[in-house]
């Protein structure tokens, strides 16, 4: 079977030997009933049902693929390989190009660096590339074999966005429980690193950036005329742009919470500070009279000018406290009194 274009850019016929030359992460074909059929070189898949192809992109064979396929517009090519990219959605004739971010969630750890997931979805034909592994495709991999898996290309693109979505919230809800432990410790007065505070605030930050434009990205999907994307299909985009706004509300509550923490933590340090201040204070009033004797009457005067006369002692006497008269006028004089 060879891979032929209509007008309309949408598949007719699928090669599966021509999809195999990509050396696909796998390779298959939606049944419309939640499960997919695993294409290779003995399938003979339905030209009726879509087919999805999942690519590594750092792969050489997967870039001399999509630089020579003709089931991609030239336009997209370059979007599919490109290492760095932005969330985005590019909407095209044959089809839509969407640019996902995410993240691997771990349990009771802060959120895995960034994961980039891009493909190409048509009425017939997903595209999708990555390099990092994603849980997210994953978890779609495990439904589509369970049967609970998407059924045509639009509920493709919904159940993988909520997965995606899904990842980013439990990431947030995992870095909010953070966040209540280190509320917990500012209550109870135990002082911790301000460098667990920047990791914290530094995830928030990062998961804000990421499901800002995301939200808008499903907006505007959910808003676009697609032929292939019904008025149910829609609503179910909107719902998750929704659930991404709350997110994006609550993450700017956090952090709020995390500048609230640093004062209430700045306070305490600066309570317990002055503590100790007005501690050395006191000590230092007790036994600054002591000092003063014991240094006065430790005096040798020997050898100084008019140290032979009776007056002397006294004469030193005066000449302290004048200079200490004359302290306290400077500092009446200079407001630091």
């Amino acid at each position: 079977m060879r891979s032929v274009m209509t007008s309309q850019n949408s598949v007719s016929s699928i090669s599966v030997s021509h999809l195999l030359e990509a050396k696909p992460a796998f390779c298959c074909q939606l049944d419309g009933k939640g499960k997919a059929l695993p294409l290779n070189e003995q399938s003979k898949p339905s030209i009726s049902q879509p087919f999805w192809i999942h690519l590594d992109f750092a792969k050489q064979e997967t870039i001399n693929w999509v630089n020579n396929t003709n089931l991609v517009p030239d336009l997209i090519k370059n979007e599919l390989l490109k290492p760095k990219q932005i969330s985005k959605e590019i909407r095209f004739e044959s089809g839509v190009l969407v640019v996902l971010k995410g993240v691997n969630f771990v349990p009771n750890e802060l959120p895995d660096p960034i994961v980039t997931f891009r493909f190409y979805i048509t009425d017939n034909m997903i595209i999708s590339t990555r390099h990092q592994q994603i849980s997210a495709i994953a978890e779609l991999k495990d439904h589509l074999e369970k049967g609970i898996g998407p059924v045509d290309v639009a509920d493709w693109l919904i159940q993988m966005s909520d997965l995606i979505s899904d990842q980013v919230n439990l990431s947030f809800d995992s870095v909010h429980n953070k966040i209540i432990k280190l509320e917990e410790s500012v209550l109870n007065q135990r002082i911790f690193s301000y460098k667990e505070i920047g990791r914290v605030r530094k995830q928030l930050i990062v998961l804000r950036r990421l499901l800002s434009p995301q939200r808008d990205i499903f907006v505007k999907i959910s808003t676009e005329r697609i032929s292939w994307i019904d008025d149910n299909d829609r609503q179910r985009l909107h719902d998750i742009s929704y659930q991404q706004n709350h997110y994006v509300s609550d993450i700017d509550s956090c952090l709020l919470r995390i500048a609230s923490i640093m004062e209430q933590i700045n306070s305490f340090l600066a309570e317990s500070t002055n503590k100790r201040i007005y501690l050395m204070s006191l000590f230092t009033i007790i036994f600054t009279p002591i000092t003063f004797l014991t240094s006065l009457l430790g005096v040798n005067l020997a050898g100084i000018p008019f140290s032979s006369e009776g007056w002397s002692f006294v004469g030193l006497i005066l000449l302290l406290v004048i200079i200490c008269v004359i302290s306290v006028i400077w500092l009446k004089y200079k407001k630091w009194w």
